[in-house]
């Protein structure tokens, strides 16, 4: 009876590590673990055609300062208030636009310093895009007040220059114009229209 007690625990023993040896060989044998994959969709845009172009914006440009002729009309004035057509030509060969108001002040020379305040903005009519055919002219007026300068006015002087920014230009046009002129540069003595069409 213990004999064959003795022998079944060991047929029991040998079948525990019969089943251990096949686990551990399972175990040893299992790859690394899987991890989750994702699919990505990549659209190809077409290529480009070999002539394809930028479209550019249609209609005249903007008129360059360099494209510009500025002259000062004859004077004219009413109740203290002197009146100076700035007449902008355009000398390039192809039609350009302007809107707005120009930037206007009296100088020393062209290119030289500012002599007192830049003109304000005189709201006589809308701002409008006006076309300038080569060789036609635009206008804007420049008023200047003769009163202010005389009796507000505490450094008057001689002024023989004025200078001209075309709207939404970087770079001034310089016409002569001699007046008496006021160097107090907060004392606004100047005022200027929008530009216009005409002949």
């Amino acid at each position: 009876m213990r004999a064959s007690a003795i022998t079944g625990r060991r047929v029991l023993a040998g079948s525990c590590l019969t089943s251990l040896a096949v686990l551990a060989a399972a175990c040893g044998s299992a790859g690394p673990a899987a991890t989750p994959t994702r699919t990505v969709t990549v659209t190809a845009s077409a290529p480009a055609s070999p002539g394809a172009v930028t479209p550019s914006p249609s209609g005249p440009l903007p008129c360059a300062t360099t494209a510009l002729k500025l002259t000062v009309g004859a004077a004219n004035g009413a109740a203290g208030t002197i009146f100076y057509p700035l007449d902008f030509t355009n000398t390039s060969g192809a039609a350009c636009t302007m809107y707005g108001y120009p930037g206007v002040a009296f100088v020393s020379s062209p290119g030289g310093s500012q002599i007192g305040a830049p003109a304000n903005r005189r709201a006589v009519a809308a701002p409008t895009v006006i076309t300038v055919a080569p060789g036609a002219t635009a206008h804007a007026t420049l008023a200047v007040s003769d009163v202010l300068i005389g009796n507000n006015c505490q450094h008057q002087l001689q002024v023989n220059w004025v200078q001209v920014y075309p709207p939404d230009q970087f770079k001034a046009l310089f016409a002569p114009l001699s007046r008496p002129g006021c160097a107090d540069k907060s004392l606004v003595t100047m005022g200027v229209t929008t530009v216009t069409s005409g002949p």
